[in-house]
């Protein structure tokens, strides 16, 4: 089997926990603290690779240590 590249590593990592977290939203599965702790984890390795490899695309953080507001977290997303 090949060895994956890093991409395709954090790539794999990302979809694992995507898939854990539907299942957990959908009800068919329960995940413990733990497990998303670790879910958790994968997620900040995952990205943290895809900005090594692509370089960072968000905003540099004010100098003042503001971070960006939601206008309304319970307005739904368009699709």
């Amino acid at each position: 089997m090949p060895e994956l590249s890093r991409l395709e590593w954090a790539r794999m990592n990302l979809d694992q926990v995507r898939t854990q977290l539907l299942a957990a939203a959908s009800g068919a599965r329960f995940l413990t603290p733990e497990q998303l702790e670790h879910a958790a984890g994968k997620i900040e390795e995952g990205l943290r690779v895809y900005e090594e490899e692509a370089g960072p695309t968000a905003p540099a953080p004010s100098s003042n240590g503001a971070r960006p507001i939601c206008s309304d977290p319970r307005r739904p997303r368009r699709r």
